[in-house]
């Protein structure tokens, strides 16, 4: 039999672990941190030849299976006549508050150590010390215990033992998955234009271990033709996980879709959909503490039941069968997809379950010798995405309301009254000076500080009322706190710190990510194949550039598998939408969006830069053409006024339907309108971010990298929304549709050439007349073919 590896952590978390969850005990200090403490405890070791990360490896046979356990023991020394295992952890909570069954795992995975050097050395008796490292206080507590030979050798034949039906299950499983993998055929018979080549190339890319950005038009089938290859790929090179990462839930869903149509072709395959925690939680609120939450109580106590009466049942794990599961067994849902994915080959989830350094999953990132193969869809999300992901902000207002509200602990409200006074001082300065906002490419050590010291604070505080609900202000301030912290420890030439003071004089404190390239590209090289792809990725060496692509990345673009009588795309250059000229072309306008949806009855959605530019033009639109039926995208639509909204565009209309909606918002990509649910849109504007601060900022930050910081801050992403929202119009081979631009700056070819291939060559007007005369050419050419 192959020989299995586990790590001695894993191995005694994943059968010992026992308790509940509870977020309230969130480590401050990061790997890096905890190793850095980990080394001034072993320096600081008084014992005579003490050694340090001692590394430890044992093979266990069982029944015929071979299983290396390895690992590194923090320290090892003679003490007298016993050869004694020092395991040291650190965390902000007191010593004294440590759980049973906290401790319990710290000294298990100390014994699996002892046993495996007792076992090298040939000695009767193993010594372990605890050497427990409260950051907060500094303070060090250490506790000793003696176990002999066959007391270790117990614990670890039932510790293997008992992970041995697992190792079975996973080598059998994969076995199956394997074979399955290697008969398995193309599930739709032939391949779309486009879609083999594309396939090709993304079979290579992971094969060759590298990163792939990829452009491939609406309608190519590129969820198949990446996850098909991708597959392979895995069944090959024995890789263990398949990341398929999306911006929103409906591309989620269009990836389920796809698992099960290869299911359906043979494929043996375990998959979980990853939802959002607020999406999934049971709770009306996420208080993941076994005071408040019976589904995160005794939750260890009851996973790996949960875990293998799943595992034998299914292999599709959806949001419903994960609920199904997590209520059955009274666990958390969301806490139980996590732990499911790690024996799922496909993990379908948002791009922050590999990228945000705050929740990112360690159990797949934080190991380099994790085999994951990483699909991006939709990856030109991730630009913003990943800048979100990278900022951090704290304010005033948060602090002042705990301390008026809060708690008698005087240390606490010593620090927090620190930390309000801190920003403060700032706001003083910031006053003094005339400023509103101050800018500046360092972050504040103070702030670092006293943050620092406030959420040990809090912790430890949090520690000792364990079997008391929580303040939910101090606990939602607790957690901006760390992640600032969290991004803090990745600041440099990257970032900038932002200081908002607002009318309220609420001072607001931001580190802000301007370029997130170098920290993706980090986690790109840390999987085994990665691709990247969109339907507008143009230009490619921009997006290479922004989402951390590297002199060996590989780039391709795709042709578009649809024909050319297809789409008729234009371009009305003669409106000026700038917002200084809006009042005065809006007649002009007006009339131009009548021209576009009057020559064919049918549904057609008009796109516009903002709300405010939306409202303008439909009041202007509904009096001038009151018969003409609209529906309103709305600020803040719940998934029911969506649905809604699409509900209403159905296939072969008897009226003209037309819809008002904001560019770069959920209905200009994403959604499917097939056939005549959708044959035409208009998009008002070329997409620009609003002048502000924050986009100058950006600007400035790119010219500075000798970059065009115009192209990077506004035009290129304004761009991309304009095609995104054209791209609703084709969607099959079946679909005829129209696409109007309505801008003057069309007329630039700084524009125009950012335009996909596909919609070349546009046809360039400067009054609605020809507007009308071209719809009805191509109107008329497609009622010849149909």
């Amino acid at each position: 039999m192959p020989q299995e590896k586990i790590a001695v952590r894993k191995l005694v978390e994943f059968v010992l672990k026992k308790g509940s969850i509870d977020n309230r005990t969130v480590s401050l200090h990061t790997a890096q941190e905890g190793a850095a403490i980990h080394r001034k405890l072993q320096k600081q070791a008084t014992e005579p030849e003490y050694q340090k990360e001692v590394a430890l490896s044992y093979e266990a046979v069982i029944e015929k299976d071979h299983l290396l356990v390895e690992g590194r023991a923090d320290g090892l020394f003679r003490a007298e006549e016993d050869w004694v295992i020092d395991e040291i952890k650190t965390s902000e909570v007191p010593f004294e508050s440590l759980t049973e069954e906290t401790l319990a795992l710290y000294f298990a995975q100390a014994m699996v150590y002892a046993y495996i050097y007792a076992k090298e050395a040939h000695v009767s008796q193993m010594r372990i010390r605890l050497s427990y490292y409260q950051t907060t206080e500094k303070k060090l507590t250490q506790q000793t215990k003696t176990y002999q030979l066959d007391e270790l050798t117990n614990f670890f034949e039932q510790l293997v033992k008992e992970y041995h039906r697992w190792l079975v299950f996973k080598r059998t499983w994969r076995k199956h998955r394997n074979k399955s993998i290697k008969e398995l055929t193309f599930p739709h018979g032939s391949f779309r234009p486009g879609q083999r080549a594309l396939s090709a190339v993304v079979y290579k890319t992971m094969k060759a271990k590298r990163t792939l950005f990829c452009e491939a038009p609406t309608g190519t089938g590129k969820t198949m033709a990446t996850l098909f290859p991708t597959l392979k790929s895995l069944g090959e090179e024995e890789e263990d996980h398949l990341f398929y990462l999306t911006a929103k839930t409906i591309t989620r869903q269009v990836a389920e879709d796809a698992m099960e149509h290869l299911r359906q072709a043979g494929l043996k395959s375990k998959s979980v959909t990853l939802t959002a925690k607020e999406k999934i939680c049971f709770l009306d609120k996420q208080t993941c503490n076994p005071v408040d939450c019976r589904f995160a109580n005794g939750y260890y106590d009851r996973l790996n039941e949960a875990l293998w009466d799943s595992l034998h049942h299914e292999d599709t794990f959806t949001r419903e069968v994960i609920e199904r599961y997590a209520q059955k067994h009274e666990i958390c849902p969301f806490e139980f997809s996590l732990d499911i994915s790690l024996w799922c080959d496909v993990i379908i989830g948002d791009y922050n379950y590999a990228f945000d350094p705050n929740v990112y999953l360690r159990r797949f990132f934080d190991e380099s010798n994790d085999q994951n193969l990483v699909l991006i869809d939709e990856a030109h999300n991730l630009v913003q995405r990943s800048k979100e992901m990278f900022t951090a902000a704290i304010d005033s207002a948060s602090f002042e309301q705990i301390l008026n509200n809060s708690t008698n602990d005087v240390k606490l409200k010593k620090t927090t009254t620190k930390l309000i006074n801190e920003l403060d001082t700032i706001a003083q300065y910031l006053h003094d000076t005339g400023k509103k906002e101050h800018y500046q490419k360092a972050k504040s050590d103070t702030i670092d500080n006293l943050l620092l010291h406030w959420t040990g604070q809090v912790k430890e505080q949090l520690a000792k009322q364990a079997n008391q609900s929580t303040d939910e202000q101090l606990l939602e301030t607790y957690f901006a706190a760390l992640r600032y912290l969290k991004i803090s420890e990745l600041y440099d030439h990257h970032f900038e710190t932002a200081v908002i003071v607002s009318d309220t004089d609420t001072i607001k404190v931001t580190l802000v990510c301007l370029d997130p390239a170098p920290l993706l590209e980090m986690r790109l090289k840390q999987t085994q194949g990665a691709a990247l792809f969109s339907a507008s990725f143009q230009p490619l060496d921009y997006y290479q550039t922004v989402l951390g692509g590297d002199e060996e990345s590989m780039r391709f673009r795709t042709q578009s598998p649809f024909q050319e009588k297809q789409q008729h795309v234009m371009i009305q250059a003669g409106i000026e939408t700038v917002y200084r000229k809006r009042d005065q072309t809006l007649p002009h306008l007006t009339e131009a969006l009548a021209t576009f949806v009057q020559p064919r009855v049918g549904n057609y959605l008009i796109f516009f830069s903002s709300y405010a530019y939306l409202q303008q033009s439909l009041t202007a639109f509904r009096q001038a053409y009151p018969t003409i039926q609209v529906m309103v995208q709305e600020e803040n639509m719940s998934e029911e006024d969506r649905s809604h909204f699409l509900t209403a565009f159905q296939a072969a209309p008897t009226k003209t339907l037309v819809g008002f909606c904001v560019l770069g918002g959920v209905f200009s990509e994403g959604i499917d309108l097939k056939g005549t649910r959708l044959i035409g849109t208009a998009i008002v504007g070329v997409g620009l971010p609003q002048m502000n601060q924050k986009q100058e900022r950006l600007r400035l930050y790119f010219e500075d990298q000798e970059k065009d910081g115009f192209d990077y801050a506004y035009r290129l992403p304004g761009m991309n929304k304009v095609i995104q929202a054209g791209g609703r119009v084709i969607r099959d081979e079946k679909d005829y549709g129209v696409i109007l631009l309505i801008d003057s700056r069309y007329r630039q070819p700084a524009y125009r050439q950012l335009l996909p291939q596909h919609w070349q060559p546009a046809s360039i007007r400067y009054d609605n007349q020809s507007i009308k005369k071209d719809l009805r050419q191509f109107w008329a050419s497609v009622d010849n073919i149909l």
